[in-house]
């Protein structure tokens, strides 16, 4: 029986260790039988009892689990841009992978709020023969091309998702490149799209669903969902739209519980509504006041 050998890289913090875990539950539970998934995640100190609760998601299909540590002393002349100082520093520990993973020649990486609906096989395979990357074009492509000065024709793409030639990354220098342009104040999406111009292969957005659920038109979800704004289905709670995949993928996860699944989505409401919040004390201080009577 062949085997699909493939490579999934993700980046993330203590922080970002949960949203690692349900994204790698996701892919393992869309993933054919034949699927042979190797999963490199870049550690930016992840606490132990995270890890185990990670290479617990072997249960949901049998797969490889590696912690990569990454040297941060690689970016000590880094320049976050003032505007996104929101960015973490572990976003742009994927410009070492051509280092850190000398035996891999290609790996697709995954931002840590994405979502598999299906197997990555298709789109692992993509053939990428004389080119540095597959990627899918950023929903802002066209504002971000007049700001980086790029022509009409010169695709911005979202990192997100990536589809990385590791063995032309290391040929053509490109981890050496990434660093330079970043030290120079750009983020590390647009140091990508900078680097890597025309040298990438376009691919159907599907792999890389930016949009609102309402402008998808197919009646299947998209194949890799990114959740790129600030409306998270984990900070909402909501189950609308392409929502309830991340809570199918987090049910068969250590994380999953009650107050995720069912109780975070009212308490935004409950947040906003400060009328209902000062009619719920008045009338349990009224109670209290009669009952005293």
């Amino acid at each position: 029986m062949n085997k699909n050998t493939i490579n999934v890289c993700l980046a993330c913090d203590e922080n970002y260790s949960k949203l690692a875990g349900v994204s790698i539950a996701s892919i393992l539970k869309s993933a054919d039988k034949n699927d042979d998934l190797h999963f490199y995640i870049l550690d930016n100190d992840i606490k132990q009892e995270s890890k185990n609760k990670i290479l617990e998601l072997k249960k949901i299909k049998e797969c490889e689990i590696t912690f990569a540590t990454v040297n941060e002393e690689l970016f000590k002349t880094l320049q976050l841009p003032q505007k996104k100082g929101y960015l973490a520093l572990s976003a742009y520990f994927r410009f070492c992978m051509p280092s850190l993973f000398k035996d891999v020649d290609k790996i697709l990486y995954i931002d840590c709020d994405v979502i598999a609906t299906a197997s990555l096989a298709e789109f692992f395979n993509t053939d990428l023969t004389g080119k540095l990357a597959a990627v899918i074009k950023d929903t802002s492509c066209e504002t971000n091309q007049k700001i980086l000065g790029f022509k009409p024709d010169e695709i911005y793409f979202n990192s997100g998702v990536i589809l990385v030639n590791l063995r032309k990354f290391r040929e053509d220098g490109i981890e050496k490149k990434l660093f330079e342009v970043s030290e120079q104040g750009y983020d590390d999406q647009d140091s990508l799209n900078i680097v890597l111009k025309n040298q990438t292969v376009v691919v159907d957005d599907t792999w890389n669903w930016q949009g609102k659920a309402k402008n998808y038109k197919e009646k299947v979800p998209p194949k890799l969902i990114h959740f790129i704004t600030a409306y998270k289905p984990y900070l909402t709670g909501l189950k609308t739209s392409f929502n309830k995949e991340y809570f199918k993928a987090l049910k068969d996860t250590p994380w999953d519980n009650f107050y995720d699944q069912h109780l975070r989505r009212f308490l935004p409401v409950i947040h906003k509504d400060r009328k209902f919040i000062h009619f719920c004390l008045w009338g349990m201080k009224t109670r209290i006041k009669y009952k005293n009577d």
